[in-house]
């Protein structure tokens, strides 16, 4: 079953077209990688998703039901949470009332609130900061937070930008277990991420955006091996080239060094 349909998404600012043209689905319980180089497009195709922005043309569908003219707050309500790439989290509040705060959002109340506070913190390990003000954490625990506070409004898909960005490798093993932790949930998920490895490790499908364009859909390991994606990352004239083609076929190490705004 499609829990999100996208037609024909298309995003202009002023005389710029940022989007042209977008349509995908997505299954239920599956992890869909969103991957493309800077200015792709990828933050505005999430933002516009997730009631941040509205599009110029085009429709989305989450379960059947139109998203493309609701306002943010109530999509989120229907079951649809977003981190950012840049981390938004009330930064004079402690790690406890962030996630509280968010759980309350959705009507939880009293222990059962208190539970759910406890399990969120545990499960992306914060629980040992938990009375420890959000303005004092790092820019990892921060991003852990933003999902500790996106998977307290119980969504049935959630939308990862650069969730990974600024971890070290131990810190990533452990955020890809996790993310595979929340995949055996049943949580849907598309995922920006800028490093190959996470996205080899956790797509089941991993759609390329290239100039506003979506220019290739399918499972990871065939789509790192498609000419149009290796041209968007590397360049034409550099894939051409002998020394290129054997780079190319270690794409994944090429663009794990990637980690920059979308």
């Amino acid at each position: 079953m499609a829990i999100l349909e996208v037609k024909g998404l298309g995003k202009d600012f002023g005389g710029l077209r940022v989007l042209d043209d977008i349509s995908f689905s997505l299954a239920e319980g599956t992890v869909t990688g969103l991957i493309g180089p800077n200015g792709a497009g990828k933050s505005t195709l999430v933002n516009l998703i997730a009631g941040s922005d509205r599009p110029t043309r085009g429709e989305i569908y989450f379960f059947s039901r139109p998203l493309h003219k609701l306002p943010s707050w109530r999509i989120a309500r229907l079951g649809l949470a977003r981190t950012f790439q840049i981390t938004r989290i009330f930064k004079d509040l402690t790690l406890r009332e962030n996630v509280r705060l968010a759980a309350w959002t959705i009507g939880m109340r009293g222990q059962k609130l208190e539970a759910e506070v406890d399990r969120l913190l545990a499960l992306t390990e914060l629980a040992d900061k938990a009375a420890v003000l959000s303005n004092d954490l790092t820019l990892p625990d921060q991003k852990r937070l933003q999902l500790a506070r996106a998977l307290a409004l119980q969504p049935k898909l959630l939308l990862l930008d650069e969730v990974m960005a600024g971890l070290n490798p131990v810190e990533l093993d452990k955020a890809i277990l996790l993310l595979n932790r929340l995949r055996q949930q049943g949580i849907t998920m598309l995922v920006i991420e800028h490093l190959m490895r996470v996205i080899m490790n956790i797509s089941d499908r991993v759609i390329v955006l290239h100039q506003g364009q979506l220019i290739a859909d399918g499972q990871p390991s065939e789509v790192v091996g498609l000419s149009q994606v290796q041209e968007a990352y590397l360049g034409s004239r550099y894939v051409k080239s002998k020394a290129a083609e054997m780079e190319v076929s270690g794409l994944g190490g090429m663009l794990n060094a990637g980690n920059q705004e979308s």
